[in-house]
């Protein structure tokens, strides 16, 4: 198990509950007997009448450890609203997304810092064996199959556990995935109880969301990767955010004083609309077939 880092974790009853979908509909399927749910969102314009024939930019929305789908639309609500507006599309006449966000499996993870809750495997790093990258392709291929998707504006966005699994899942299938944002998140390779070498088949361009006191993923970690990207040359950009959630410059570092309670605060509050804006912004300027999108294996 050494390569895929840890062993696949280890579920705990009941391992998925049915999510709600705030305006939009519960799509399942059962895994090796367990239902797998994500919740689908369109964008307005996708009902009304003359958008036959158009297609969707695609946001996957990965939840953090202990969260659910539904977190996107209390705490995520200034990505969420975006998702009706956002012009994503080099199609001057599509505005908005779709939104597909899967549900992880309850489980209490060797690596997890929050205890047993939904959690996405990070920590076991196979990419065809892992049953939530497994379950993400599903439900992407059920979209996909609607015929709304712009195949080419396929991203992965996550939040704290979400975000390492979005960079991991967005590495693992940069065949499919355009571009990647993380919040509050870092290098999933090197997470520990087993940390791997870092692999790829193409840099896929990411954009990182990252706090300056962060209690969960620290200053320390964002910065590590922050310095890893940016000696391998990847298309790349990152903010970092004041305690209000907005952005500051980007080379501010913590304050010299601060709480525990502060840190786990700025972990889960969001960050706000600005913030959000410029990183869709990013992942808009990168679809699948943009010059530079072919494979490169890492040495």
């Amino acid at each position: 198990m050494r390569g895929d880092g840890a062993p696949p974790m280890q579920t705990v009853e009941p391992v998925t509950i049915r999510p709600r979908a705030k305006g939009g509909e519960v799509l399942s399927f059962v895994q090796e007997g367990v239902t797998r749910y994500a919740c689908l969102n369109l964008p307005v314009q996708a009902s009304q009448p003359g958008s036959a024939g158009r297609k969707w930019p695609l946001l996957i929305h990965l939840h953090g450890s202990r969260a659910t789908p539904a977190s996107l639309y209390s705490l995520g609500k200034a990505l969420f609203v975006l998702h009706d507006t956002a012009a994503l599309s080099s199609d001057p006449r599509v505005r908005g997304f779709l939104v597909l966000s899967p549900m992880g499996r309850r489980a209490r993870p060797a690596g997890a810092l929050s205890g047993t809750g939904f959690h996405w495997d990070e920590w076991y790093r196979n990419p065809t064996a892992n049953l939530d990258a497994l379950a993400i392709d599903h439900f992407l291929d059920e979209v996909v199959a609607r015929g709304l998707v712009d195949t080419d504006r396929i991203y992965v966005f996550g939040w704290s556990n979400g975000a390492y699994m979005a960079a991991l899942y967005g590495m693992w299938r940069s065949d499919r995935i355009a571009a990647i944002a993380q919040y509050a998140g870092a290098n999933p390779w090197t997470r520990l109880p087993c940390p791997v070498p870092m692999t790829w088949t193409r840099r896929v361009p990411m954009t990182l969301m990252r706090n300056l006191r962060d209690a969960l993923v620290p200053y320390s970690a964002t910065q590590e990767w922050i310095e890893t990207l940016q000696a391998q040359n990847w298309p790349f950009e990152y903010q970092s955010l004041d305690l209000r959630g907005a952005a500051t410059a980007p080379d501010a570092v913590p304050p010299a004083r601060s709480s525990k309670l502060r840190g786990l605060y700025e972990h889960v509050r969001w960050p706000d609309q600005a913030v959000f804006e410029k990183a869709l912004a990013f992942l808009g300027r990168h679809p699948l077939s943009s010059p530079g999108s072919s494979r490169e294996h890492a040495s």
